[in-house]
């Protein structure tokens, strides 16, 4: 079944233009590629074979809180982008949603500010390396009810200026 939106994400991303929509698809998919590199963890099947159900209940990012729509909805197609590109479509992965958390805010810094910010790491908290001077390290928190059970995932970045 894959990944579904609590109910007041799921009513404002349902409230997006279709133009909205359609652009936040764009971005989603295009980390497609960034994410599959990366290779976050997937939740396991059922003993059946069966893609487990998953309710989102946060996607926050540090330092600017809850996404808004679009950055929701652009989250959720880079998640079943990676996903599917895993073979796995329909499935779930918490790690994918946190680091797509972070891919999308940078998609969305290049689009407003002309150039990309700098990436020099993404990925689990425990791998980060120290953020140098003129950098900082941004977080995304991801947390969903998962086969009727709470979980959460973290990544984080450090992120300098546009090169």
């Amino acid at each position: 079944m894959g990944v579904t939106l609590a109910g007041g994400h799921r009513d404002a991303v349902a409230a997006l233009d279709g133009d909205l929509r359609a652009a936040a698809r764009a971005i989603g998919v295009s980390l497609g590629p960034e994410l599959a590199r990366l290779r976050p963890a997937l939740a396991p099947a059922a003993g059946d074979g069966r893609e487990p159900d998953a309710e989102l209940t946060a996607l926050d990012l540090d330092r600017d809180g809850e996404p808004d729509a679009l950055t929701l909805a652009a989250c959720l197609a880079a998640h079943d982008e990676y996903v599917t590109r895993a073979g796995r479509a329909g499935g779930v992965s918490l790690g994918a949603l946190a680091l797509g958390r972070l891919l999308v805010w940078a998609s969305r810094a290049a689009l407003l500010g002309g150039r990309p910010p700098r990436i020099r790491f993404i990925g689990p908290p425990r791998r980060a390396p120290e953020a140098a001077p003129g950098e900082l390290l941004l977080s995304a928190h991801c947390a969903a009810t998962v086969a009727g059970e709470a979980r959460q995932a973290r990544a984080v970045a450090v992120v300098g200026a546009p090169g």
